[in-house]
């Protein structure tokens, strides 16, 4: 009889000693994996742009991306609309207050627009112009509480994500790149200098890092079939592996790239998001 109650006290506790493992590796073990993944990719957010691609979020012609590190959150241009800009944040559940740097690619209204309502409810950033920026728009932003910094060449912002300078070449603007792992991420805002100059420019700074992914407008809206063929081509032969073009890349250049690149096109628009590992 003992020898039985003796059995059956072993079982059981063998039984929950199982069980606390088992619950460990599911619950507590997964969490912390969970916890570090966290901190090892950058997620890149569409908050604004004229094209959708989450329903609940307004569209409006501009474009804007928030960039996610483990230690930083920057605001990448700002739309045409504040009030669309701040409401598309907040069913994205992007708190304004956890950005430290905005990026404004160039002076065009529909990547600024929005900065003066976004400075109303966070005022406490520094904000990355380029160079040649009038004195009124450097006002305005000192202005409101925001610290301000001309770029004129490359130059790091934050650990890892790069200014590539202001290119000249037509309209001034400038582009980000990240330099991670997997390799750099370029992001552009009208790529009004061209976008095969702004990726030569990124691998002439970056040679020996491949271009992962080239995402934000592309400026081809309104070129011919045959223009838009010849630029996605030296884009496939400077090797991008990956591209996510929207705002004013233009439906026709969106169709040609989806059908050189495949299932390395991303389709991008308005609420999009983009996870990649920095493993």
């Amino acid at each position: 009889m003992h020898i039985v109650k003796y059995k059956i006290l072993t079982r059981n506790i063998v039984s929950m000693v199982l069980l606390v493992i088992i619950f460990y590796f599911n619950y507590g073990h997964g969490k912390m994996e969970g916890q570090q993944s966290l901190e090892q990719q950058v997620v890149l957010i569409v908050i604004f742009d004229n094209i959708s691609f989450s329903p609940q979020l307004k569209t409006e012609w501009g474009y804007s991306c928030v960039i996610q590190t483990g230690k930083d959150t920057l605001l990448f241009d700002t739309g045409s609309n504040g009030k669309i800009l701040l409401s598309n944040m907040s069913k994205l559940n992007i708190d304004p207050h956890s950005i430290k740097t905005v990026i404004i690619s160039h002076a065009h209204w529909d990547h600024l627009g929005g900065l003066t309502d976004f400075l109303q409810v966070n005022p406490h950033v520094t904000v990355y112009i380029p160079y040649s920026f009038s004195k009124k728009i450097e006002t305005g932003i000192v202005q409101s509480g925001a610290n301000v910094v001309r770029v004129d060449s490359s130059r790091e912002i934050v650990t890892d994500i790069f200014s590539l300078g202001e290119l000249n070449t037509g309209i001034p603007e400038q582009s980000i790149a990240l330099n991670i792992p997997t390799g750099m991420v370029i992001v552009t805002g009208c790529a009004h200098p061209g976008i095969v100059n702004i990726i030569k420019h990124a691998q002439s700074l970056f040679p020996d890092k491949p271009i992962y992914l080239a995402l934000g407008g592309f400026h081809l809206k309104g070129d011919n079939s045959g223009k838009i063929k010849q630029i996605v081509n030296s884009i496939k032969e400077l090797k991008v592996q990956n591209v996510a073009p929207s705002h004013c890349t233009g439906e026709k250049a969106m169709e040609i790239f989806k059908q050189t690149y495949q299932h390395n096109y991303i389709k991008s628009g308005v609420g999009k998001k983009i996870v990649i590992s920095t493993k």
